[in-house]
């Protein structure tokens, strides 16, 4: 019978190269939609979420791969899984809280386009998004500081061990039943999925009223609700993933105690609904380039042989060939580089 380490010997190869491929698609996505390449509000909130994915994912990667794999003597390990449980879960979930939010943000921001089209100037504008990013980081912060003493790290004979200290349900119940339990399905799971559900529900009601109404559209206005379908997919996905896991907490919820540790196959069964949210953070970048002209056009430009400038920022010029004469243009240094629209 396979035992809880082996399991996660195994997981830990699993989730190396999904993180590491995480990690480059959102590296790209910021680049996509980094100042330069942004032309609408979303692609900022975007960027933002790029930026709380890259966190999350690097977080991810000592807490579910490296500590695991077997590259590490009995003493090594023994700190690097103490040190990890103790100091970089809290702020994986911290990284994990921002990602959630700024998807609640952007749901309400595509709701706004959609549902409430003349209110888009007052509400979707930079500074409002600013301070909304700048209260989601500080709300990560505060909520999940507690899990910083969750753990406490105990030596013996010179091995690192860590030890269950609020996560003790027997001997902290009311921190289980309070903050691991009622405070985390409140601000974790109930609050920003009843508001995604809710928003969803609206603009996909609002799409379908539109429809018929597609061929009238100007040419933005198709790629604003292109922008919609594609965050759609995002936020269903994004529900998708988190379900599970939320299951899990509303189970352990009513027995009062953690299911994971008491039985291998729940373990396993709480690993990979951790694996579906990690699959999530890493698969953004591929919705964005399935459902997004000009992200593709950006990221393919990436590849692309770039137009050689001399030193001074001189533009290359482009000769345009007609029948009598020979016109030399210079080159606009805008031409350089796509722009990412609000598709």
């Amino acid at each position: 019978m396979m035992d809880s380490m082996d399991f996660h010997r195994i997981m830990a190869f699993v989730y190396l190269p999904t993180i590491l491929i995480g990690l480059l698609g959102n590296l790209l996505s910021l680049y996509a939609y980094s100042r330069k390449n942004r032309k609408s509000m979303v692609g900022f909130l975007l960027y933002s979420l790029s930026v709380s994915d890259i966190f999350l994912l690097v977080f991810a990667l000592p807490l579910f791969s490296i500590m695991y794999l077997p590259i590490w003597t009995d003493e090594q390990r023994s700190f690097v899984v103490a040190y990890t449980a103790k100091y970089v879960y809290p702020l994986c979930m911290m990284a994990k809280t921002c990602s959630l939010y700024i998807m609640v943000l952007i749901t309400i921001e595509r709701w706004i386009a959609v549902c409430r089209p003349l209110e888009v100037q007052i509400w979707c504008r930079y500074t409002t998004s600013s301070y909304s990013i700048a209260a989601i980081i500080t709300f990560a912060v505060v909520l999940n500081f507690a899990r910083f003493f969750e753990f406490e790290i105990e030596y013996i004979d010179g091995l690192a061990f860590f030890r269950r200290d609020l996560l003790d349900s027997e001997k902290h119940w009311w921190y289980f039943m309070f903050y691991f339990i009622i405070i985390s399905i409140i601000f974790d799971y109930l609050v920003p999925f009843v508001i995604m559900f809710v928003a969803n529900m609206l603009i996909i009601s609002e799409l379908r009223r539109t429809k018929k109404e597609r061929s009238l559209m100007t040419i933005q206005q198709q790629k604003e609700q292109n922008t919609t379908v594609m965050l759609l997919v995002i936020t269903i996905f994004f529900g998708f993933c988190h379900f599970f896991s939320m299951a899990l907490k509303l189970a352990e919820s009513f027995v009062g105690k953690f299911l994971t540790i008491q039985n291998i196959y729940l373990e396993m069964l709480g690993e990979i609904f951790n694996y579906l949210i990690i699959i999530h953070t890493a698969s953004t970048f591929f919705i964005y380039y399935m459902f997004s002209e000009k992200f593709r056009q950006i990221i393919k430009g990436i590849w692309n042989k770039k137009r050689k400038i001399n030193r001074h920022g001189s533009s290359t010029k482009i000769m345009y060939h007609t029948e009598a004469t020979i016109i030399h243009k210079p080159a606009s240094l805008k031409t350089r580089y796509s722009r990412i629209s609000s598709e």
